[in-house]
C-alpha cells in the first residue's frame, strides 16, 4: 500500500464506522440512540482504523 492510502486508513474507517452507527440509529428509532450509535460507531471505525494502520506500517 502506499503512504498517502495508509495515511487514510483512520480517518475512513471512522466514517465507515458513523454510517454504520447511522443505519443502527434509524432502525432502534429512539433519539437517544442515535446519537449513541454514531458516536459508538465513530469509535469503533477509529479502533479498526488505528489496527488497520498498525498492521499495513509495520511492513
Amino acid at each position: 500500500m502506499n503512504k498517502n492510502r495508509i495515511n487514510s486508513l483512520i480517518p475512513l474507517g471512522m466514517v465507515f464506522g458513523s454510517m454504520i452507527g447511522v443505519l443502527v440509529g434509524i432502525f432502534l428509532q429512539q433519539p437517544i440512540a442515535l446519537a449513541f450509535s454514531i458516536s459508538i460507531g465513530a469509535g469503533f471505525g477509529l479502533l479498526v482504523g488505528a489496527v488497520a494502520f498498525s498492521f499495513y506500517s509495520k511492513k
